[in-house]
């Protein structure tokens, strides 16, 4: 009894003085306690350091949702002398009161919106003859940062009363998403006259269709 107790004692001083690195201990007493820091090694060496997990998102959208046209621009060229010089009349916009606005909810469809005018008439129906308005290059800027989605493009060509439709902003199939802005700059529209005509207020009609199809 009283040997196996001090073999026990001896054992324990020998993983103790591995430990705080004391020198001579028995070379098999040493082997065996590095037998047992490999066997912890590779224990340790096969456990799971990763895993995958999934992150879900549910977007539904209102069976009533739809394609809206919410604002496109009223333009005014203020109060101007009748052209009837040697030159004709070019005039610039003076007043621009919105941008041309589409908000998709969510369809995938795409979307147009075309462009045409009437003639400038005045209150005793005298028109004025001749007359082409330009629109020029807008910019076009979604009404939120980061829109991920394929914006819509714009294209304009002169207005000349005639009442044929014009693209001038158009979303392809899953494009367009969210809120698109066309902002015109008074810089850009343009009436041009030529020299001709009787003096009066002239007003055209823009009517701005939009239909959720792209062009």
């Amino acid at each position: 009894m009283t040997r196996r107790l001090k073999v026990t004692l001896l054992r324990s001083l020998a993983v103790l003085s591995i430990g705080v690195g004391l020198v001579g201990a028995a070379p098999a007493l040493a082997a065996t306690t590095d037998t047992s820091s490999s066997s912890d090694s590779s224990s340790s060496s096969s456990a799971v350091t990763s895993d995958s997990t999934t992150a879900t998102a549910e977007f539904d959208m209102s069976p009533n949702a739809a394609i809206s046209l919410d604002s496109a621009p009223d333009i005014g060229f203020g109060a101007n002398i009748a052209p009837n010089s040697k030159s004709n009349g070019s005039y610039t916009a003076s007043t621009l009161s919105a941008p041309l606005e589409v908000s998709n909810p969510g369809l995938s469809s795409g979307w147009t919106v075309q462009l045409k005018n009437t003639p400038f008439t005045d209150a005793d129906g005298d028109t004025l003859g001749g007359a082409q308005l330009t629109l020029g290059t807008a910019d076009v800027a979604a009404g939120n940062s980061g829109n991920p989605s394929t914006a819509p493009t714009q294209d304009s060509a002169p207005l000349t009363g005639s009442g044929d439709n014009q693209v001038v902003f158009s979303a392809p199939a899953k494009g367009g998403l969210g809120i698109w802005d066309s902002s015109y700059a008074m810089d850009n529209v343009n009436l041009t006259v030529p020299s001709g005509q009787l003096p009066g207020t002239y007003t055209s009609t823009l009517t701005w269709q939009l239909s959720d199809t792209p062009q």
